[in-house]
């Protein structure tokens, strides 16, 4: 049995530190950071800050390691976009609301093997989720009316805000990507942050996984603008 965990650069030196008071093993390429024995597992950290778990009781050293390590969970609204810069299919935008210890299992959907997998384990682990897709037609006729993609996502986005504040979430959001006009002041944006952060990152595996599904693959219109 074997279970991951993600940390960020910030995170990842108290994973190092508490992981130091375990037998050490000898690391077996350069990407691995520390590999140790705990019980009947092996934990072995890479320098991405992902954590792989490999053993028998490998949920319940995921479990001790972070409520050890001490890092505290933050629950919040992950939001990732993914067909934004393809010239076919349909452009989806999702939000995911969970606590980020939870969802440590995720990150970046370009860097995970078993999207289905992970897409349970979203949907399993989060307390909501909201997926917009618009089609290839959709992003057409948009872009017709002079709208460009950033105009596009930023709406989409703030769809996904208005849809949780209605329901009562008024915590931390944050969104992948440098910041875009439109979308509400108090939204956050994180560069690379469907790698940084596991909601963000859960985020990016529902959109990438409901891209996937679409049974829209026409071909989009080339457009000048963005």
């Amino acid at each position: 049995m074997q279970c991951s965990l993600n940390f960020s650069k910030e995170e990842k030196g108290k994973v190092r530190k508490w992981l130091s008071g375990f037998p050490a093993r000898k690391t077996n390429t350069a990407f691995e950071e520390a590999r140790v024995e705990i019980g009947n597992c092996t934990v072995t950290l890479y320098t991405s800050g992902k954590v792989l778990v490999q053993g028998e009781d490998a949920e319940k050293i995921k479990q001790r390691l972070i409520h050890n390590v001490g890092v505290s969970g933050e629950r919040l609204l992950g939001i990732d976009e993914t067909g934004r810069g393809e010239n076919f299919g349909s452009f989806a935008v999702a939000g995911v609301l969970g606590d980020t210890n939870k969802l440590r299992s995720l990150r970046d959907s370009k860097k995970i093997r078993g999207l289905e997998a992970a897409r349970k384990e979203v949907l399993k682990q989060s307390e909501g989720h909201l997926v917009l897709l618009k089609s290839a037609s959709e992003i057409d006729a948009l872009r017709e009316k002079g709208s460009n993609m950033n105009e596009i996502e930023a709406k989409m986005i703030a769809e996904i805000v208005q849809n949780f504040r209605k329901k009562g979430f008024g915590g931390r959001i944050l969104v992948d990507g440098s910041r875009l006009k439109g979308v509400p002041k108090e939204v956050e944006f994180m560069v690379k942050g469907d790698d940084l952060n596991p909601v963000i990152g859960a985020a990016s595996v529902l959109a990438k996984t409901a891209r996937d599904g679409s049974e829209d693959k026409a071909v989009r219109k080339s457009w000048k603008n963005s």
